[in-house]
């Protein structure tokens, strides 16, 4: 299990290399003479997409529930009728 700061500095460089990706990505696919909007159409995306590894790295590394979509069953003792409690 790695340091607090680590994780932090992992999900933090993986963010970065999202939005760099994603706006050269949407630099290469839009057309020479961009207009502002171009501009903030790439902006959002590569915005989007950042946020969605960064929350998606939180949820992997810091937020790890047992039972966060199954409930468990509890063992009884061997022998014992879990149903008749």
């Amino acid at each position: 299990m790695g340091l607090p700061w680590k994780r932090a500095i992992l999900i933090a460089a993986a963010g970065a290399a999202v939005f760099a990706l994603a706006v050269a990505a949407g630099l290469k696919l839009t057309s020479a003479p961009r207009t502002q909007a171009d501009y903030l159409v790439i902006g959002s995306v590569a915005t989007f997409l950042m946020l969605g590894v960064v929350f998606g790295l939180l949820l992997a590394l810091w937020v790890k529930p047992k039972d966060f979509l199954v409930k468990r069953r509890t063992k009884g003792r061997a022998g014992e009728n879990p149903e008749a409690r």
